[in-house]
């Protein structure tokens, strides 16, 4: 059974495997979701429309300064939720060159109604976003749920050339890069920390800590 009707940690889906900018010439995005990778820290929102537990990557609770109510409004349906995101707390510079810090930035949901989504694919999840958070595209690469909680934008159609949009996603300071995910990537219970991590890699802009 899936049901999920109390709080228990769920490891994020979270990609190791890296490669380089030109390496996304062998991907498409016929196959993959491409998620802009933005450089906060990874925060999971656990909530039942009446609490809130927002924990990190490590199975740590964590702390932050957002509106404690503008996260319990993005609770919807009924029954326990958990939404994967970025916190925004390194006061990076977003694409007009402003400090773009204190926000919250959706990029998965694992646990919807209760049930935990598990075998779902990123394009079900993806979808159910969607579906769940009307959104303006009033910024570059962000969709608007309120003044400080976002969904990123994922592209996954033929159109896109994934280098295109990577090189337009390394000039702006608050991301590192692209995480490509397999679109008919099944979700695993994530009990462990590289649970979920075969089905998606990341490619980063280059910085002093890493090659690329």
């Amino acid at each position: 059974m899936n049901n999920y009707n109390r709080f228990r940690y769920i490891y994020p889906p979270r990609p190791e495997s890296t490669i380089p900018p030109n390496g996304l010439e062998y991907f498409n995005s016929d196959n993959y979701i491409a998620q802009p990778k933005l450089n906060g820290s990874s925060m999971e929102l656990y909530t039942d429309g009446k609490h809130i537990i927002t924990m990190n990557r490590h199975k740590q609770v964590m702390s932050h300064k957002l509106d404690v109510q503008e996260l319990k409004n993005l609770h919807r349906g009924n029954g326990w939720m958990v939404l994967c995101g970025e916190y925004m707390n390194k006061k990076q510079r977003d694409e007009k060159n402003e400090y773009w810090n204190i926000k919250f930035v959706i990029w998965d949901i694992l646990v919807f109604e209760g049930e935990h989504l598990l075998k779902s694919t990123f394009l079900d999840r993806e979808n159910l976003l969607k579906k769940l958070y009307k959104t303006k595209f009033s910024k570059l690469y962000l969709d608007d749920i309120s003044e400080n909680c976002f969904r990123v934008k994922s592209f996954y159609d033929h159109k896109w050339k994934l280098k295109d949009i990577y090189d337009s996603v390394s000039k702006i300071e608050m991301y590192e890069g692209l995480v490509l995910k397999k679109k008919d990537g099944k979700l695993e219970n994530g009990i462990r920390p590289n649970n979920n991590s075969m089905t998606q890699i990341k490619c980063r802009k280059p910085t002093k800590n890493y090659a690329f």
